[in-house]
């Protein structure tokens, strides 16, 4: 793959959806057992995504936090997050409501994605005390109430609302330029306050390239590398 000639990740990633179809993309594990989703699964999802944002009025260039551990909706989320022109911030599962207060009102995110309900738990009254949050969407359900003065949605409303708008996602993702801020890389904030890494489109497609080109060099590249399967 020629990297040096995609845009974005966005694009990178659809146009290889587009190509690999119904062939396994992501694995999670229900009931003791491996099930994959396809890359034309996720790039539909992740295609919804990206439109139900722009729905709930998420803008190129706004910032989306991401709280979640690793899942294939973490992969998903950041795809329909950078497909809508917005930059993800991506935060630690360990971080407390002090930290997510830090982080949320540091990177001026207008939403956030949560994953589990314990997490929502710690997030949500950190969100409440940023203004520039307006929406929390939970992929999992909340199983408790919660007050807050932000729109909390649902991962499947977000996705229905989406799909009830026409798809221009295709243009929003030409827009993207390779310099364009892909994501915000909080540090750990063991040597102070948490800052901001700024990552470009551009920086990421290169460290791509290089661990492919490493992978291909002791015999993991695509003609040598044949397993199907998730890793046992």
């Amino acid at each position: 793959m020629d990297y040096r000639r995609h845009r974005n990740l966005a694009a990178m990633f659809f146009e290889q959806a587009a190509a690999k179809g119904d062939r396994p993309f992501l694995w999670t594990k229900r009931g003791g057992r491996y099930e994959s989703i396809s890359w034309r699964a996720a790039a539909e999802e992740a295609n919804a995504l990206a439109r139900g944002l722009g729905a709930i009025g998420i803008k190129p260039g706004d910032r989306v936090t991401l709280v979640s551990e690793n899942r294939p909706k973490w992969m998903i989320a950041d795809l329909g997050i950078m497909a809508a022109g917005a930059i993800t911030v991506p935060a630690y599962v360990t971080n407390t409501v002090d930290d997510h207060r830090h982080i949320l009102a540091n990177s001026g995110s207008r939403a956030v994605i949560v994953s589990t309900n314990a997490l929502a738990h710690r997030l949500i009254p950190a969100a409440d005390q940023v203004t520039t949050i307006e929406s929390v969407i939970t992929i999992d359900p909340l199983t408790q109430g919660q007050v807050s003065h932000v729109e909390i949605r649902s991962w499947e409303q977000v996705l229905a609302l989406g799909r009830a708008v026409p798809d221009g996602v295709a243009a929003t993702v030409g827009r993207i330029a390779r310099d364009d801020v892909a994501c915000l890389i909080y540090t750990s904030g063991t040597g102070g306050v948490p800052k901001g890494v700024m990552l470009t489109h551009a920086n990421i497609l290169a460290n791509c390239r290089g661990a492919y080109v490493l992978l291909e060099s002791i015999g993991f590249g695509a003609p040598t590398c044949k397993r199907r399967g998730p890793p046992s």
